[in-house]
């Protein structure tokens, strides 16, 4: 009986460190990874993105801003 305790103690020290190193201590005060902005050149949409009508997608993936979009009111 007092092995079985002693496997059932040492799986679950395991399970504990396996989720240590899985998923780590976070710690709140890491340094957040500071945002650049992009220039326009980075952000230029390549042909193929708009061969395919992807322009916004390929701009959000890329972190780019989004592209303004004139919006055309028809009110008489």
């Amino acid at each position: 009986m007092k092995g079985i305790r002693t496997l059932f103690a040492l799986s679950w020290a395991l399970i504990a460190l396996g989720a240590v190193a899985v998923f780590g201590l976070s710690d709140d005060t890491q340094d957040k990874e500071i945002v650049k902005e992009k220039t326009a050149k980075e952000c230029e949409i390549p042909a193929f993105a708009k061969a395919i009508g992807h322009e916004d997608k390929w701009l959000l993936h890329n972190g780019c801003p989004a592209r303004e979009i004139e919006q055309k009111n028809d009110e008489k």
